[in-house]
């Protein structure tokens, strides 16, 4: 009985549906499940900007695009120290070679061996070095295109074409997931516990499966899918007394977004009876 009454301080019906009329309800609001900045991993101009405010984007759209002339450079310089690195390498290991061949036949010391192995591992090791750079100028020229990092919906760019964008600056713009969201809505804390007696408040998890969510928009716009609560906070807010309940909404055309109120209609799926 207890985890029927706590079921229904959750924010539901009791166990006997009730009339429409008599159905508990709750203000809720639309939330944003999923949101990402778009950021710039590198500092340069803003030669282009690829999106409108509003606009849908895909994981992977180029963005922005910044000027990418000094890059460019550094990767040119970079291919060159590789090839640089690459020839020297090739003749220290000559050299070890054939000192290695002289040794055996008696015309060069171990003392000159030893120095060509020398030479032809740091040679190795300048050219590992210079890979490494080669690489990191690649990374550096490709970030030049700045991308979606996830699917959504992108707002107002916070740059113009022509500003200077330095690296850890504020986001360049941000992107909301649409295709699921969160719905938040609260509950009177105090009161629903004086009122329905509840004493064991350590596990609320788990009785919220039983618990459904209608979400009304309008009077006469009832909202397609249903959910389920599946989280509730740990604190209760002290200016309103209230605790607030979380839950996952699928949102697959669209229609809600961040910052909506709506009217939130619990119910109590009936408990499973035995054979």
């Amino acid at each position: 009985m207890k985890q029927v009454l706590f079921a229904f301080w959750l924010g539901c019906l009791t166990a006997t549906p009730a009339p429409a009329e008599n159905q508990a309800e709750f203000p809720g609001r639309i939330e944003a499940l999923r949101q990402a900045d778009v950021a710039n991993a590198v500092a340069s101009i803003v030669t282009e900007i690829h999106f409108a405010p509003g606009q849908f984007v895909r994981q992977g759209d180029p963005l922005f695009t910044l000027d990418a002339t000094d890059f460019q450079l550094q990767l040119d310089t970079e291919r060159a120290n590789v090839l640089r690195a690459e020839a020297t390498l090739k003749s220290a290991a000559a050299d070890f070679e054939r000192l290695s061949q002289l040794k055996e036949r008696g015309s060069a010391t171990g003392v000159q061996v030893l120095k060509a192995e020398v030479a032809r591992a740091f040679a190795d090791a300048v050219r590992a070095e210079t890979q490494a750079a080669l690489k990191a100028a690649e990374t550096d020229l490709e970030r030049t295109v700045i991308r979606a990092p996830i699917s959504g919906v992108i707002g107002i760019p916070q740059v113009r074409v022509g500003s200077y964008v330095k690296i850890g600056r504020g986001p360049l713009a941000n992107i909301i997931a649409l295709d699921r969201v969160r719905l938040s809505y609260e509950i009177p804390y105090v009161q629903r516990v004086d009122e329905l007696d509840i004493e064991d408040m350590r596990f609320p998890l788990s009785l919220l499966d039983r618990v459904v969510l209608n979400i009304r928009i309008t009077d006469g716009w009832m909202y397609s899918e249903q959910t389920r609560p599946d989280n509730v906070s740990a604190t209760v807010d002290s200016a309103t007394g209230n605790m607030t309940i979380w839950a996952e909404l699928a949102n697959p055309m669209g229609q809600l977004r961040p910052g909506m109120r709506v009217t939130v209609l619990p119910q109590i799926k009936p408990a499973p009876t035995g054979d």
